[in-house]
């Protein structure tokens, strides 16, 4: 099944999941056990949506596979709640900002 990304969107929520819902019928795909805590931030990549990014007060970023929803990689390195996540356009590299007033940037790859 091919998926456009124009017309997914993906929430964070407070039971710990990541739920990506088909926008055209108007319900949920995936729900992704992203992670231990609250999931306050996700990001699609911005151009052709391969991964997705899941932010949580567990104090880690994790690279989720788009389609499949695996996990790709966790980004631990902060000693507070990660707040926001974002993708560069080209998807090289990708910003995470914490409660500990920290910013961090990680390669994608």
């Amino acid at each position: 099944m091919v998926l456009s990304l124009r017309y997914h969107l993906a929430t964070g929520s407070g039971d710990n999941t990541c739920k990506v819902w088909e926008l055209r019928n108007r319900k949920c795909l995936y729900t992704v056990p992203a992670h231990q805590n609250l999931v306050s931030s996700v990001r699609f990549q911005p151009t052709d949506g391969h991964f997705l990014l899941t932010g949580a007060y567990d104090n880690t970023a994790k690279v989720w596979s788009h389609p499949g929803w695996t996990p790709l990689k966790t980004l631990a390195g902060h000693e507070g709640k990660v707040m926001g996540v974002d993708v560069s356009p080209d998807g090289k590299l990708i910003a995470t900002c914490s409660y500990d007033r920290t910013f961090k940037l990680w390669l994608s790859e």
